[in-house]
């Protein structure tokens, strides 16, 4: 019989230390009141979170810093309390907004500290979180913190195919589908996404609206990334261009796309695409590329619940 395991997230906030060179990093700790440890920012997924909102909501929760989520570090699971498991997936993090020296004590947190790097492994009272600490080093050292992010995203539930009797383009989502890119906003911003791309689809530039609506970005609309049978042969649209557009953003970059296109978007940018292939993204689903100089560094997918 499986023990039952408790889902969590965390993140590993980094900066360059204020007044030092690109070398002195320091991460941000935080020590729990109850427990008197030193620690990485982390908790408990809430019902109908993903785990790189969770990450980013704890470590607000927790320091007073809204973070940015870069690659994926690590996933731990271990035995917390007899007879029940936890699994972790920590994420490295930049911070965007928010002071931790301003941060006050509570009968949580009593106390947050940006430490230097060097010496993070003994500030931290587990080897767990040792293990992020190791997991973030391999990262700087292979350069992967210094990667670009992008979001291919798969578009919302929409109104369905057979029933709708004007332009295709012009399909609308759904009510499920509008529910769905309302619950995509928290999980774009936990990505810091700046740049918004589109196939030239409504339910597609629909799916990215919200968020779009919320940090005052426009929505870039591109006639490259729609379905072939609303525009012709797929041969005729050049995919790959487009994407190269995308990823050329030095900030995140999320595109909205159709699933019969997908593969394409994503081998474009050098992700291999079979595994979409052969497990479809459900709507409102998405891979995270993060990439450097043409090297995908790390991928990750989120399928929304």
């Amino acid at each position: 019989m499986s023990r039952p395991v408790r889902w969590s997230a965390g993140a590993l906030v980094w900066r360059v230390a204020p007044g030092g060179s690109a070398r002195d990093l320091q991460v941000l700790l935080v020590h729990r009141t109850r427990h008197d440890d030193w620690t990485v920012p982390k908790g408990t997924v809430e019902r109908g979170e993903l785990r790189p909102v969770t990450a980013v909501r704890e470590v607000e929760e927790e320091t007073g810093v809204t973070a940015q989520l870069g690659v994926p570090l690590l996933e731990l699971e271990y035995e917390y309390t007899p007879g029940r498991m936890k699994n972790v997936a920590y994420w490295a993090a930049t911070p965007l907004r928010g002071d931790a020296d301003a941060y006050e004590a509570n009968k949580e947190i009593d106390g947050v500290a940006w430490v230097a790097l060097s010496k993070a492994a003994k500030r931290v009272s587990y080897d767990t979180d040792r293990d992020v600490l190791d997991a973030f080093a391999e990262r700087l050292e292979s350069k992967a913190l210094g990667s670009r992010t992008l979001l291919v995203v798969r578009h919302a539930t929409a109104r369905p195919r057979q029933r709708w009797r004007k332009a295709a383009l012009a399909r609308p989502l759904s009510a499920e589908g509008k529910n769905e890119a309302r619950r995509l906003r928290p999980l774009l911003a936990a990505y810091g996404v700046h740049h918004l791309r589109s196939s030239a689809a409504l339910r597609c530039a629909a799916t990215l609206s919200p968020y779009a609506d919320t940090v005052q970005r426009p929505i870039v609309l591109d006639h490259r990334l729609d379905e072939p049978r609303e525009g012709g042969p797929s041969k005729k649209r050049p995919v790959a261009e487009a994407m190269n557009e995308a990823i050329d953003h030095k900030r995140p970059v999320a595109v909205c796309g159709h699933r019969p296109v997908l593969p394409r978007m994503l081998e474009a940018v050098g992700v291999d695409a079979s595994g979409v292939d052969a497990d479809p993204l459900p709507a409102a689903g998405m891979v995270v590329v993060h990439h450097r100089h043409g090297e995908v560094r790390a991928v990750e997918r989120h399928d929304p619940r």
